[in-house]
């Protein structure tokens, strides 16, 4: 049996669907092509199941154009989990040599644990933030009570979570986290990949926002003194279904209210950073990020994911703080304006 031939009712039920899930991919929105829609990627992958047609570096290209946001699975009647066929064949294309030299490369950046020390009870999986937003959320985990905390240390082996989304094997060794009891992630991808991974099985694993939630002290004063938009990172909110924590963490920081887009919470949609689509050179993940903020009023926007605000904030214009950065400010912020000690909002 081939590997595709393991999904072959969720590439059926794709297949033979008419594009009912068109209007929700972002990427296919932004891009304005058949070709990369749910149906058209699932039809190609069934052309390969079938050996209508090789697996060659034009199905390779095309399959790059997913993120993995999980908005066809959330409107499909049928749950159909699109992501996971796509890894499937993404894992052929890499096997042929044929996949997209970028994502490969994205997914082969090392990542980074900061613990304690190592085989630490508390380990945090840094990824690749910039060292501003490592810093920040790190200081804020410690006011949490996540502690001791250093700076971030122990490399991993390259391509552990981020390499199987591209289709490159995992690469996490068994004993990576032994003697923790706690595994936080600074990324909602790879919480959701630390829970099924075998190096994890004994850690709670938890997303900085899970693990900090109703243990900060109450700010003194308002870090930004009006409204604010809270984004969802489809990762944290269809991903890990966490959806209240980051809005009422922010509440306590602003002098105005939480925003939302028109789009929001289980029907949000996508920054375009993740699974390597925005490693393409294209104009696509620059479109899908404008797209993801295009319903909403112009005030700050305030994301979780440091990877989603990373991405947003060079291609829509917006201010966009990580929320991380807006704790840590509150932390020491004592001025009567402290809003002048935000500085930059994305490193």
């Amino acid at each position: 049996m081939s590997a595709l031939e393991v999904h072959r009712k969720a590439i059926l039920n794709c297949s033979f669907c008419p594009k009912l899930c068109r209007f929700a991919c972002p990427v296919a929105e932004a891009e304005a092509r058949e070709t990369v829609t749910p149906w058209g990627l699932m039809v190609l992958v069934d052309d390969v199941r079938r050996g209508r047609r090789p697996v060659d570096s034009d199905a390779a290209e095309a399959w790059a154009h997913c993120t993995g946001c999980g908005r066809c699975t959330q409107v499909c009647k049928h749950d159909n989990p699109v992501f996971e066929v796509l890894k499937t064949a993404r894992s052929l294309a890499v096997a042929a040599g044929v996949a997209p030299q970028a994502p490969q490369a994205w997914s082969l950046a090392p990542l980074a644990v900061a613990p304690g020390e190592p085989g630490g009870p508390v380990q945090v999986l840094v990824g690749r933030a910039a060292p501003e937003v490592i810093a920040d959320t790190l200081a804020v985990l410690e006011a949490a009570g996540h502690h001791p905390l250093g700076p971030p240390a122990l490399p991993l082996p390259p391509g552990w979570r981020r390499g199987a989304e591209v289709g490159a094997p995992l690469a996490l060794p068994a004993g990576a986290f032994e003697g923790a009891h706690t595994l936080i992630t600074l990324d909602a991808a790879d919480a959701a990949a630390l829970k099924q991974h075998p190096a994890a099985r004994r850690a709670k694993v938890l997303h900085w926002v899970q693990a900090v939630e109703g243990r900060l002290p109450e700010p003194t004063a308002p870090v930004l003194s009006g409204d604010a938009l809270y984004l969802d990172s489809c990762r944290l909110g269809r991903g890990l279904g966490v959806y209240d924590a980051p809005r009422r963490l922010l509440a306590a920081l602003l002098g105005g209210q939480v925003r939302e887009a028109i789009m929001h919470r289980e029907e949000g949609g996508c920054c375009g950073a993740e699974a390597g689509y925005a490693a393409l050179d294209h104009s696509g993940p620059g479109r899908v990020a404008q797209d993801a903020v295009a319903d909403a009023p112009d005030l700050p926007v305030v994301i979780a994911d440091p990877t989603c605000a990373a991405h947003l904030a060079p291609h829509t214009g917006r201010r966009v703080y990580p929320l991380a950065r807006l704790l840590a400010r509150a932390l020491v912020a004592r001025a009567p304006h402290p809003e002048k000690h935000l500085e930059e909002p994305v490193p």
